[in-house]
């Protein structure tokens, strides 16, 4: 075994002893094919519109080689509430970028040489596909990563970095004939083999800014949420026996339900 075989087995141990179960490698730069599949797919809603920045991970990190993707499961939502299941539990971001730093700093003790990017859905990047590609789960016909283990109740954290470290493969699972998002979606937003309507998305609609059309509004009104939507998870058989997060961060301290006060003052971004 030759020493970048070693290195990610280190990497996968330490991240194994910070109950981080799922972490793979995808190789960079990205496959000529995913230009072509995200200009199918057509925009996305916070993400750039220029097709070459989500697939740049050179203008983040120069020398990149690699992606260091990991999954972050946050557990099924709580059995009563008016707010979708990453919603209820402490910020996500703050929470991935934090195992991400603990992961840097150790890598940088083993190789001071190297460099490394960390994002927790905050880069330009396809997160969904380096997942993919790293093995850690298959793309559902609710644009969701679906994992064997913890469904699509997961995020995602990635460490770019100039290690050059052996890739990993995707996995073979798919949904198959299960058309149970599709029907289900509120705003029938999703369709088998086409890209994502984000307009009908009511997730994306309650996240909005401006003025809702009478047909916007409709849409959210279709179940109880005012945050979010997890009505494509809740149906997906992946995630009937999905299993708990092993994070301590997620264990606890779910908010129940958010009152209409409290949702006001939220910040907003302009």
């Amino acid at each position: 075994m030759n020493s970048a075989y070693l290195l990610k087995q280190k990497i996968k141990e330490k991240a194994s002893s910070m109950s981080l179960e799922y972490i793979g490698i995808c190789a960079l730069p990205f496959s000529p094919d995913l230009k072509h599949i995200l200009q199918q797919s057509g925009p996305v809603p916070l993400c750039p519109d220029d097709t070459n920045m989500r697939l740049n991970a050179e203008a983040l990190l120069p020398g990149v080689r690699c992606a260091i993707v990991i999954l972050f499961p946050y557990g099924p939502p709580a059995a009563k509430s008016n707010i979708a299941a990453y919603a209820q539990l402490a910020d996500y971001h703050i929470i991935s970028r934090r195992y991400l730093s603990i992961l840097e700093k150790f890598l940088s003790s083993l190789c001071p040489a190297a460099s490394f990017y960390a994002a927790a859905d905050t880069s330009p990047l396809c997160d969904r596909w380096m997942a993919y590609a790293a093995g850690l789960g298959f793309l559902g016909k609710n644009h969701c990563l679906i994992n064997s283990k913890y469904g699509s109740w997961i995020t995602i954290g990635t460490l770019l970095t100039t290690l050059d470290l052996p890739p990993d493969h995707p996995v073979s699972q798919q949904c198959g004939n299960c058309s149970a998002c599709l029907k289900a979606c509120p705003g029938q937003a999703l369709k088998d083999g086409g890209p994502m309507q984000f307009t009908k998305c009511k997730s994306w609609l309650t996240q909005k800014q401006g003025i809702l059309s009478e047909a916007e509004t409709g849409i959210i009104q279709r179940t109880p949420l005012i945050f979010g939507c997890d009505v494509c998870q809740q149906v997906c058989p992946w995630n009937q026996s999905a299993a708990p997060s092993p994070l301590p961060e997620y264990k606890n301290g779910r908010i129940q339900n958010l009152a209409r006060q409290a949702f006001e003052l939220l910040p907003t971004k302009n």
